[in-house]
């Protein structure tokens, strides 16, 4: 249809560079003009029987049927991998395991205080060692505890966006796939 138009305007233009055309040089024109447009269309028809023949169409169906059919497969991957982890309780665990450690820190280093309390009366130099080292417990707990108590923060924080990002990518990926609204209509009936 482009080249069809292209030759009319072709005409149109050498019409007006030639305005003293006469009646014959106008049909003989129109004739080249009837030509092109019958070689065109010729070669158009040729075209599109080699395209369709050529079984493109069928692949390129059949492509975007594998692409959509991965596309679900992989988003019930990911929401199946992320219920998992949500059921296993991996990161409340973990969490509570840094928090038990943290609390077993502080209380050994109150049995060493305790302990190092005894000492001064049965053995005055392992009585200076042992509150160096009580010392050195209780500025290692003080230094440590705010830093799991962070982490515990952290990890707590991460794993809710980790949820929230999975979860929203496995929705992204559902609605790209055309998997969501598609299966709710079908549940519905």
């Amino acid at each position: 249809m482009l080249h069809i138009h292209s030759i009319v305007m072709a005409a149109k233009r050498k019409a007006h560079d030639d305005e003293d055309l006469t009646a014959e040089e106008v049909a003989e024109n129109v004739k080249e003009a009837a030509k092109k447009i019958r070689e065109t269309s010729r070669a158009v028809r040729e075209n599109v029987k080699t395209f369709r023949e050529s079984g493109a169409v069928q692949e390129m169906a059949e492509a975007t049927r594998e692409a959509a059919l991965t596309a679900r497969d992989t988003t019930r991957d990911v929401r199946d991998a992320t219920k998992e982890i949500k059921d296993s309780g991996v990161v409340s665990d973990t969490a509570a395991a840094m928090d038990q450690t943290a609390a077993a820190a502080a209380e050994t280093a109150r049995a060493g205080k305790d302990t190092a309390l005894q000492l001064p009366r049965g053995a005055p130099k392992t009585t200076r060692m042992a509150k160096r080292g009580a010392r050195q417990a209780k500025k290692m707990i003080k230094r440590e505890a705010p830093r799991v108590k962070r982490k515990v923060r952290t990890l707590q924080r991460k794993a809710k966006s980790t949820t929230k990002r999975v979860a929203r990518k496995t929705n992204q990926a559902a609605k790209k796939a055309g998997v969501g609204k598609s299966n709710r209509r079908r549940r519905k009936i």
